[in-house]
């Protein structure tokens, strides 16, 4: 009995033309894709953190300048209230600012409270908002209300 071997082509067809070789395709199709995919995961994640950050600053805010406004809180106490509401990494990075247009005039008095901080304090992770750095910044402004009297 003879052993019978294929002959090899060299990558081509008999009848001249280059075989399409498929193995290996998936490996390319992965090494093309995969970071488009990874860039697109972490922008997602990062620009969700930055909204969620956004947001707590906006909470943080109005609560805090309601309270000022009632009287239950000094702008002192306002500040580091607002800080407590943030999340940890944006903590240290926000600035936080009182201030009061009259405030020996309680029915002309607004409280503005205005806080700010670099998107890329923002997020943990800060990879694609320090390609193209912006400020989230957020204003609350309510009259002050006067004190109930009997």
């Amino acid at each position: 009995m003879a052993l019978c071997f294929p002959l090899p082509t060299l990558g081509r067809t008999r009848s001249g033309g280059l075989a399409r070789c498929r193995r290996g395709s998936a490996a390319a199709e992965l090494a093309l894709t995969l970071p488009l995919l990874t860039t697109l995961i972490l922008a997602v994640f990062e620009y969700g953190c930055v909204i969620y950050s956004y947001s707590l600053m906006q909470l943080g805010a109005n609560r805090v300048a309601r309270s000022v406004a009632v009287h239950t809180m000094t702008d002192a106490q306002a500040q580091s209230a607002i800080v407590g509401y943030l999340p940890g990494w944006l903590a240290s990075g926000a600035t936080v600012t009182v201030a009061e247009s009259a405030a020996a005039d309680p029915t002309t008095n607004m409280i503005n409270i205005r806080v700010s901080a670099p998107a890329s304090a923002a997020t943990p992770l800060a990879l694609l908002t320090r390609v193209a750095p912006w400020q989230l910044t957020t204003t609350v402004s309510v009259k002050q209300e006067l004190p109930y009297v009997d």
